[in-house]
This record gives C-alpha cells, structure tokens and sequence, in this order.
C-alpha cells in the first residue's frame, strides 16, 4: 500500500470510533514496514483525528459503564496503552465514586448467588478476590463484602 492509502484508511478509522497513538501505530506498522508511522501520527493528532485525551475519556466510560471495571483496572489498561498520566488522570476524574460503588454491589450481589463455597469466610475471600480480579479495590470490595450474606 502506498502512504496515502494507508493515511486515507487511518483518517477512515479514526472518523468511526476513538483511537490512540499507540494502537495506530499498530496498525500501521502492521500494514507497512517503510512508512514513517511516527508522521503519519503526528499529521492526525494536528488534524484531530486522535485526540488522546478524547480517547481516554471514552474509553473509562467505555470500561466502566459497559464492562464494570473498577479504577485500578481502567488505569493500568490506560497505561498499557502509552497515556501519560495527566491524561490518565483528568479521564478518571469523571468516574462517579459513588455509582461505582454500586456497581461494585450489585456485581458482588449476583456473584455470591452462584459461588459454592463451604464456610462464609471461603465466600467472602472468593468475592475479595473476584472484585480484585475486576480492578476495585481492596477496601472498596471489603467494605461491600461485609454486607453481603
């Protein structure tokens, strides 16, 4: 493919949902090795087609409203992804500690209905670590396991 062809299909992907740097220079990288990636960047970030701060908001929406991941998770995937962390952490101002919480609860709730566990204390470190395991953390998934049954 040629460097316009390839710019013409990442201005296509970037007009249809949000993406970052480092996931277009994947796809780039993966369709041609003597491009220059690193400009083909830059010329989309100027003509706002990546806008990684616009991404990474979307994404914690994304993660948190759909998926049900818990902060910890929704930041180490951000990192993953190449954000600093201003970014980072401008787009997880806009999580809602407190329907977070309960998120938190009702995830728990529906869990300890099909966990088999043979003392309370077996169920609840079975919860502890299923909400650990979705990026809560440890005081928040506590705190709702006490009032669980």
């Amino acid at each position: 493919m040629t460097e316009e062809q390839i710019y013409s299909r990442m201005m296509a992907l970037c007009s249809r949902r949000e993406y970052c740097k480092s996931d277009i220079a994947a796809k780039i990288s993966a369709l041609s090795d003597t491009v220059d990636a690193e400009a083909m960047i830059r010329k989309l970030c100027e003509e706002r087609f990546i806008d990684e701060s616009r991404y990474a908001a979307a994404f914690v929406r994304d993660k948190c409203r759909l998926k049900g991941w818990g902060e910890m998770k929704i930041r180490y995937a951000l990192q993953r992804k190449g954000l600093d962390g201003d970014t980072i952490a401008e787009a997880m101002g806009e999580i809602d500690a407190e329907q977070q919480k309960e998120r938190l609860a009702k995830l728990l709730q529906a869990k300890a209905q099909t966990l088999k566990a043979a003392t309370p204390e077996e169920k609840r470190a079975k919860l502890l670590r299923f909400a650990i395991s979705r990026g809560f953390t440890y005081a928040q998934a506590d705190e709702i396991c006490k009032t669980i049954k």
